[in-house]
């Protein structure tokens, strides 16, 4: 019960500085991205996975742009009892993207979860993305492992898919 009570407690926090970095942040150009895929992990096969991202303004940097990015992701139970990996997860992210030319982009997040698996096996994450993005759709490849911080290290690779307003 008590674990359950500093989950809950460290999730608002959590909510609550995502939230005052949204208002932060400005809207004017900011996207909302719900994106559907499926992920991988060697060995053991594929789940369903969606993510909920929230976009800022782009901002310059150099001769690049790069935007504040916030997530919300949930992983599929797979349907095997091997390696702790029949579990649903869900994965909270915050950190940036990289524009780097005509849509396309690169974003790193550090991430917590929330439920374990032999995939995503700690608390905290590192969460990498490679994308295309148009103006209401994007396509990417995410990848999510806690960088070998913690044993099992299989991490998730997935291919989402999405539309965004």
């Amino acid at each position: 019960m008590r674990h359950r009570l500093a989950w809950r407690t460290w999730c608002t926090r959590l909510i609550a500085i995502s939230a005052l970095a949204v208002l932060g942040c400005g809207t004017a150009q900011a996207r909302v991205e719900f994106s559907l895929g499926r992920s991988d992990t060697p060995r053991h096969g594929w789940t369903d996975v969606g993510f909920m991202e929230w976009v800022g303004d782009p901002r310059p940097i150099w001769r690049l742009a790069w935007a504040p990015a916030f997530g919300l992701g949930r992983f599929s139970a797979r349907d095997t009892v091997a390696e702790r990996l029949n579990h649903t997860v869900w994965v909270g992210a915050g950190g940036g993207r990289l524009y780097l030319w005509r849509g396309a982009f690169f974003g790193f997040q550090v991430a917590a979860t929330h439920g374990k698996t032999d995939a995503l096996s700690s608390t905290a994450e590192f969460v990498s993305s490679l994308g295309w993005k148009g103006r209401h759709w994007q396509i990417l490849v995410r990848h999510i492992s806690n960088g070998d911080l913690h044993k099992p290290n299989h991490g998730e690779t997935m291919l989402l898919a999405g539309f965004a307003f």
